[in-house]
């Protein structure tokens, strides 16, 4: 009996080999195909084509021809060959490690007998995006060899792409650092703020009474702060701007009997759907018309198509808070049930959940968190462009020069009031730490000291986010997403509006991979899109293009290692990228769903649309 059971797991073992090279060979394969074949089909050159096209089809024959022989050998089951097992994997395919090295990983030959592994290797947030960097300039190489220079359009100039060689793949991250230097310097400075705050131990106290009140009832937190997080989404594109709330979430939904995730969840989904259905964001839906605009598409303002923004908008939010909701009933009725659960223990340490007791509110504890509360309000206010959202209004304006005339000491009125950029935010969070600070005084040295070890809290964010920064400014630089953007546009013409709608939101899915920036996808995607679709004969608006935009970028950002804020939230929240899929792919899967009806129901009413 023993002796079948094996039998039956070895077939398994070597399936599992079997299918998984195949996948990866051929994945790879034409994935290399397609970059030949489409950028040699670029110049027009049907030589060059047709000799791509022959040694991609010639690597796909060599690659099975490979499988299919060593299949034949592990079917006969030699026993020295199971010895060797781990190095069989890898001969498959000998020029693509990756297939060897994920089925060795998941089974391993142990004297003749097969023995799972008690834990599953998961790559760092870091690794997985440094891999991602390396595939990419291997790609920039693919295309630069098969297609020539490369340039490509920006701000009216021709630029020529620049190939990445090795020493600039490792200096990427650096160059992210640089180009993310505002927003590292706000995660620093909210940091230090927080360290302040908890060291007071109000939130503490303020956890304690909030559980206290709720008694039992603290599953409505999560629909009423999704809420609040999808208006600033929607609003001004809040995103960066969410990461020190995983901080102040999580304790909470800890000590209230749910899990990290859902702190994460509730987060990331709630500010990440508001994006996705983005009703008057200037981040996304203003970038997207000017770009478009300046192409030559004309009768295109923001308000075009809001009615439709509004309804998506709605609807998303309704699905995430149900799905969210729903998770943490799950979990609160089954510990059990939660992906984390084996966690739960470290993660009860790490947010010090069990010790709120101890701390009272009193009227200092009530004063700081009051002050934290005011910090993140004004921040919210200040970053929304009041003038620029409601016509006519220069009510700033005018404030902002009196005191510049009257009181210049106070301010000098250089950055103004409302539009505020993550330096103006780092400035406000800077000086409330100073407030709450001078508060809790005790000394110099402990002070210091606060600012110090809060900061050291988010070193580890500040290289995921530039590592991911370095990526994206490698396909902008290498000029790969004018490609990208150019080639894919053509395919707009002759299709009815269904199946254009789908394709362009496919495409912006693959495209939001390598841009998660909204302001920078739609500076580089519009002004060729824009045109393309208006002068299309499919029935599409160039309004249905940027809510569809606006869907598949948001809905990429919810889950790609591309996309800083997601990975810093998981990285916040102490939960990794393999658990956060694990816990998340119905989810996704279920607002993938609806965004796609919502489209497709949008080209029916071009109106609105």
């Amino acid at each position: 009996m023993k002796q079948t059971k094996n039998v039956i797991k070895e077939k398994k073992y070597w399936n599992k080999i079997i299918w998984s090279n195949l996948f990866f060979t051929y994945a790879l394969l034409f994935l290399i195909l397609c970059c030949t074949c489409w950028s040699s089909a670029f110049n027009g050159d049907k030589n060059k084509f047709c000799a791509n096209l022959a040694f991609g089809c010639f690597l796909l024959i060599v690659s099975f021809v490979l499988i299919v022989t060593f299949t034949i050998l592990n079917v006969k089951k030699n026993q020295n060959i199971l010895k060797y097992s781990k190095f069989i994997a890898y001969l498959y395919t000998t020029w693509i490690p990756i297939a060897g090295a994920i089925t060795s990983y998941v089974y391993k030959i142990k004297e003749n007998k097969l023995v799972k592994n008690k834990k599953a290797y998961a790559p760092s947030a870091y690794t997985i995006l440094f891999f991602l960097t390396l595939v990419i300039a291997l790609i920039i190489w693919i295309i630069y060899l098969t297609k020539g220079v490369i340039t490509y359009e920006t701000d009216g100039k021709t630029v020529t792409g620049v190939v990445p060689g090795i020493l600039d793949v490792l200096m990427s991250p650096l160059k992210g650092f640089v180009d993310a230097a505002e927003l590292i310097i706000f995660l620093l400075i909210i940091g230090a703020f927080l360290q302040i705050v908890n060291a007071s131990k109000s939130i503490e106290a303020g956890i304690s009474a909030i559980i206290k009140k709720m008694n039992g009832k603290e599953i409505y937190l999560i629909p009423v702060l999704m809420l609040c997080f999808s208006i600033g989404g929607t609003t001004f594109g809040m995103c960066e701007e969410t990461l020190p709330f995983y901080l102040i979430l999580t304790p909470i939904m800890l000590a209230a009997g749910f899990d990290t995730l859902t702190s994460l969840f509730t987060i990331l989904f709630g500010a990440g759907l508001g994006v996705a259905g983005s009703i008057l964001n200037p981040f996304l839906v203003a970038p997207a018309v000017d770009a478009a605009t300046k192409a030559g598409v004309e009768g295109l303002t923001t308000t075009t198509g809001i009615a439709w923004r509004i309804i998506t908008y709605a609807l998303l939010v309704i699905v995430g808070i149900t799905c969210v909701t729903y998770h943490a009933y799950r979990v609160k009725k089954d510990p059990k049930k939660s992906i984390v659960y084996e966690q739960f223990e470290d993660h009860h340490k790490h947010f010090k959940i069990g010790n709120t007791e101890q701390y009272q509110l009193n009227t200092k504890r009530k004063a700081i968190l009051w002050i934290f509360g005011f910090t993140f309000l004004l921040m919210i206010l200040m970053v929304i462009d009041w003038e620029g959202l409601i016509p006519g209004f220069t009510g700033f304006t005018w404030f902002n020069n009196w005191l510049r005339e009257n009181l210049p000491f106070i301010w000098s009125g250089e950055h103004g009031i409302g539009g505020w950029s993550l330096i103006e935010m780092s400035f406000l969070f800077f000086t409330s730490a100073l407030i709450i600070g001078i508060i809790t005084w005790k000394s110099e040295e402990d002070f210091l000291q606060n600012i110090f070890t809060g900061a050291r809290d988010f070193i580890g964010v500040a290289f995921i986010i530039a590592i991911a920064r370095g990526l994206s400014m490698m396909l902008t630089s290498s000029g790969v997403n004018s490609i990208l953007v150019s080639g894919l546009s053509n395919m707009m013409n002759n299709i009815n509006a269904q199946l254009g709608i789908l394709i362009i939101f496919v495409i912006f899915i693959i495209l939001s991979f390598l841009i998660p920036s909204t302001s920078g996808f739609a500076s580089t995607v519009f002004p060729v899109m824009g045109p393309a679709i208006a002068t299309s004969t499919s029935g599409l608006t160039v309004s249905g293009a940027i809510t569809t935009f606006s869907l598949a970028n948001g809905f990429v950002n919810l889950f790609s290692p591309t996309a800083g804020p997601f990975v810093a939230g998981c990285s916040l929240c102490k939960v990794s990228l393999n658990d956060f899929y694990k816990g998340a792919w119905k989810t996704l899967g279920i607002i993938l769903l609806t965004m796609v009806t919502l489209i497709l129901i949008g080209t029916t009413v071009p109106k609105l649309f």
